[in-house]
């Protein structure tokens, strides 16, 4: 999850980047025919809602630790696996970079020049901007080697990893504020730069899936009063299709992905709520919760955020998690400390959420757990008692259960590629069915939970 947008206000002429002519054509087309001269009420998509309540959600058993609760602000935590980063500012006018080892609780702090902000961590990697003697530039940091790497150009920020990708925002193309640029460093590639949009709009908050292979983010008026939410999915090195997923403009998403899907906050309904689709577009599925939500973040089947509570303190939020698998939603923090920018990461069976709390400054805690347990036997048991429960007609369940129980088959004699075929059978027997023998939101609940099993099955 990124932290609000900075906006860097010493601009620099405008410079030229390499890149594909038909690239640019195909993206100054799409920004011309995607972007509305008016405001629709909301999407064309069909939705699910699925009614939460925090209020008796479970509380999540783990471990709570302090990162770095020391002297001066800890802030805009990011986690992957064991390792997470952070800034930390000493309130004598310098700012560094820090990295977290979780598996020998050891503190770093990467060798800069002060002014390092806005980090993430994947892998051996930490990137994070600094600014440069002209302007701010981009730094990736190799914990094995301890060394860095400066990404090429100036005016670039915001940086996110994903498998062997850095996504990030430039302002070295246009003159006004907020006109950045999305570009993708591909260290797979040469090193090779590409340019993801080309147009006049505001291009922020990316993230990169774990596998580098999607990119989610949204495009804004210039004022960030409304934005569009975009994908790009990466076919080859240099080779990225783009497609709009929510042109409303009228929200703000902070949009995350695991790779499949995209999750993100709306208030379409009033209120900052949290919903999620596929990756290349679908249906909707819309986490309805009292209060606002924000900073989502997604990993592997979890998704995090924190949640006003309704305390009659608008400023006080607390951390909960929501299993896409099981449909539950857990508890993580029960405090009257408005906890913040929070991330979540799941690698091995284990979960980890780092986030900011107010203290005597403000610092990095985490917290670590065991999501409860659910095997893809168990998943595809409760997705045949899904199919049960809607009483529909018996040619289209027994055809929709034969197909699970396929799967099932296939997943005990560990034949995952049968199993993963089997799943995008009633993937697609389920799609054929919407508004048919099965409601627009059966086929997306049953979809949603099939696309969980692939996850967790690995299917490619």
């Amino acid at each position: 999850m990124r932290t609000p947008h900075t906006v860097f206000q010493d601009r620099r002429p405008v410079k030229k980047l390499g890149t594909g002519i038909a690239l640019l054509t195909a993206l100054m087309l799409l920004s011309i025919s995607t972007v509305p001269t008016h405001v629709s009420a909301r999407s064309a998509s069909m939705e699910g809602t699925l009614v939460l309540q925090p209020a008796t959600a479970p509380m999540l058993t783990g471990t709570f630790q302090a990162v770095n609760a020391g002297p001066g602000d800890q802030t805009d935590p990011h986690v992957d696996c064991n390792r997470a980063s952070y800034t930390n500012d000493d309130f004598f006018g310098s700012r560094s970079i820090h990295y977290f080892d979780f598996a020998t609780s050891t503190d770093h702090e990467i060798p800069g020049n002060g002014t390092g902000i806005l980090s993430d961590v994947f892998g051996g990697t930490v990137a994070f901007s600094e600014a440069a003697p002209s302007d701010y530039q981009i730094v990736l940091f190799d914990i094995a080697t301890q060394t860095r790497t400066v990404v090429p150009g100036l005016q670039n920020s915001h940086p996110v990893l994903g498998g062997n990708l850095v996504a990030f925002e430039t302002q070295s193309f246009w003159p006004l504020p907020n006109e950045t640029e999305l570009m993708v460093y591909d260290r797979s590639s040469n090193n090779e730069i590409t340019r993801l949009s080309n147009d006049f709009w505001w291009d922020k908050n990316a993230d990169v899936s774990p596998n580098g292979n999607a990119i989610v983010w949204q495009k804004c008026f210039i004022t960030g009063l409304g934005c569009g939410l975009y994908s790009v999915i990466r076919n080859a090195p240099g080779d990225y299709t783009i497609k709009l997923l929510k042109g409303d403009f009228t929200f703000d998403p902070q949009p995350v992905t695991n790779g499949q899907l995209v999750a993100y906050l709306s208030n379409q309904t009033g209120e900052n709520d949290i919903y999620f689709q596929p990756v290349t577009g679908g249906a909707e599925t819309h986490l309805s919760i009292p209060g606002d939500q924000r900073n989502v973040s997604i990993s592997g089947t979890l998704i995090s955020f924190e949640s006003q509570m309704p305390s009659g303190n608008t400023t006080e939020y607390d951390i909960f998690v929501y299993d896409i698998n099981t449909e539950n939603l857990y508890r993580v923090t029960n405090t009257a400390v408005n906890e913040t920018l929070s991330d979540i990461t799941m690698c091995s069976g284990i979960a980890r959420i780092v986030y900011g709390a107010p203290g005597i400054d403000f610092d990095v805690h985490s917290f670590t757990f065991q999501p409860p347990s659910s095997t893809p036997e168990d998943q595809i048991n409760d997705l045949i008692a899904l199919v049960e429960s809607f009483g529909l007609p018996r040619g289209p369940e027994n055809s929709l259960i034969t197909k699970l129980e396929d799967v099932l088959a296939a997943v005990e004699a560990s034949d995952t590629a049968t199993a993963c075929s089997e799943v995008t059978a009633f993937m697609n027997e389920c799609q054929a069915q919407s508004g048919k023998k099965l409601t627009a939101d059966q086929a997306t609940q049953l979809i949603n939970s099939a696309n969980q099993i692939r996850t967790n099955l690995g299917c490619q």
